[in-house]
């Protein structure tokens, strides 16, 4: 009863992210009640699995659960009571989704789930892109109106990359439709960051890559086979001549070109410039009130627009102690996601600290595309929060269980010794 109640709310999380990266983008709205439907599965299904067990909430989402509660109590102090109760509203329904994912995953023992669920969330986004994209050369413009912003899309296919690279079918990397998926992914990922003219998602990419081959690159090497050799320079091939041939010509007028060296350079760094100034007006609101904040979501109510980052929305609208609360986990998790990479006490084998180290790579592209993106307030980063916390629990509950195993025979041995 418990493991089919875990497989509803699985397909219910599901559901919850195609219901607006898929089915939204598609006809331009939601199903009817949808994100309640699917929430309220979800959390039954983990409410009927942890029956009796209590649900762990460990020091992250502790955390998180204490800066909703700091921010509800100072909401009588914010410029706009109904924008921070509204705000708080939604963050309510993403802190739930980090704690049923996080759940899933541990209950688990894996992190399978979420990585998967990223993976088929980018690919219905890139599908469903495409199909409603009416000109390759211009800048995305569904028939339903902007209903998704650029911004989010082209991170969405930045995660989608890693998840579809370097993990989703890593055990199995020979089979033939696996490499199709992954190839089709990253050309359709292009295309859209390309029309979309996310210059943040495209270095991200770049970022990735970089980090991974200077991470894992010796070891990845090491264990080079002549077979595994041409079958990646045939992946790599078939790419080039698809891109060559078919995307390259339509480059220069998409949204991304003419935004780094075309005719709308100069707009583009306008822009850039426009989001400096937000930051500065970050700071500003900050030291209006630097202990308590102008309140949940009240930057976008006095600014008219967001900060654009991750660490500058709950500074201006949460002061000090919100800021700590709120950004304390992503250190946390960063801090531990190192010691997993380079600690070879930690993680004796080699193979296990390159997958640590891919996803550090991962983290870090994660951070980077959160200075220009505030996460508070958006959907896809619960994924990667949630597999991360899982992923950093599960791990180190192992060590301890191994390292608690490795005590108890040394302890025998003694007493056999006695």
């Amino acid at each position: 009863m418990k493991s089919k109640a875990l497989i509803i709310s699985k397909i219910a999380i599901l559901c919850y992210f195609l219901n607006f990266y898929f089915i939204k983008i598609l006809t331009g709205s939601f199903v009817p009640y949808g994100t309640y439907i699917f929430g309220g599965f979800a959390i039954l299904g983990v409410i009927i699995s942890a029956y009796k067990e209590p649900i762990r909430f460990c020091i992250d989402i502790k955390c998180w659960i204490a800066y909703f509660l700091y921010s509800f109590i100072t909401i009588p102090i914010a410029y706009s009571q109904s924008y921070a109760l509204v705000g708080l509203r939604d963050y309510l329904k993403r802190l739930i989704v980090i704690i049923v994912i996080t759940y899933i995953c541990e209950k688990e023992k894996s992190i399978d789930y979420a990585i998967r669920l990223l993976a088929v969330t980018a690919i219905a986004c890139a599908v469903s892109s495409l199909i409603m994209m009416e000109d390759f050369t211009q800048k995305l413009s569904f028939s339903s109106g902007a209903i998704v912003s650029t911004n989010d899309i082209g991170s969405i296919m930045a995660y989608g990359c890693f998840a579809i690279l370097f993990v989703f079918g890593r055990d199995n990397k020979s089979k033939l439709y696996q490499t199709i998926i992954k190839l089709a992914y990253i050309i359709a990922a292009l295309v859209v960051i390309s029309v979309a003219g996310s210059r943040k998602s495209f270095l991200a990419i770049i970022i990735l890559f970089v980090l991974v081959f200077l991470l894992c690159g010796r070891d990845f090497f090491k264990k080079m086979t002549w077979v595994r050799f041409f079958g990646i320079l045939a992946f790599f091939a078939v790419a080039f001549f698809f891109v060559y041939k078919y995307l390259l010509p339509d480059f220069e007028e998409t949204n991304l070109f003419v935004r780094i060296a075309g005719r709308r350079a100069d707009i583009a760094a306008e822009s850039d410039e426009g989001r400096i100034n937000l930051y500065i007006r970050a700071l500003e609101r900050f030291s209006d009130n630097f202990i308590f904040g102008i309140g949940y979501n009240n930057f976008d109510y006095l600014e008219g627009i967001y900060t654009h980052s991750t660490f500058a929305e709950p500074l201006a609208c949460s002061g000090i102690i919100g800021f700590l609360l709120y950004v304390g986990p992503y250190i946390h998790i960063l801090v531990n996601q190192i010691r997993l990479s380079f600690s070879r006490k930690l993680i004796p084998n080699a193979e296990g600290r390159v997958f640590q180290k891919e996803l550090l790579a991962f983290f870090a592209m994660f951070i980077f595309i959160g200075l220009g993106i505030p996460y508070i307030y958006k959907d896809i980063p619960c994924i990667i929060l949630a597999m991360f916390i899982a992923w950093q629990n599960i791990t180190f509950d192992k060590l301890k269980e191994n390292n608690h195993e490795l005590i108890s025979e040394v302890e025998k041995n003694e007493r056999v010794a006695d």
